[in-house]
């Protein structure tokens, strides 16, 4: 269960900071063991990180 709710915040958007205090971790770093993103997830989080290097070509 723990790994679908981080997995859901972390998808809808929410803080960081916010699901890494619901689930009682001192380090951001610790949640990445609970994080089982989509497929979908992770092509557009990549290209929204990578729009600006290739906005200017």
């Amino acid at each position: 269960m723990r790994h679908s709710y981080v997995t859901h915040l972390t998808e809808d958007g929410v803080d960081r900071r916010f699901i890494q205090q619901q689930v009682g971790h001192e380090c951001d770093s610790s949640l990445a063991i609970y994080t089982h993103v989509s497929d979908d997830f992770m092509n557009t989080s990549l290209h929204k990180a990578l729009a600006p290097a290739f906005a200017g070509a």
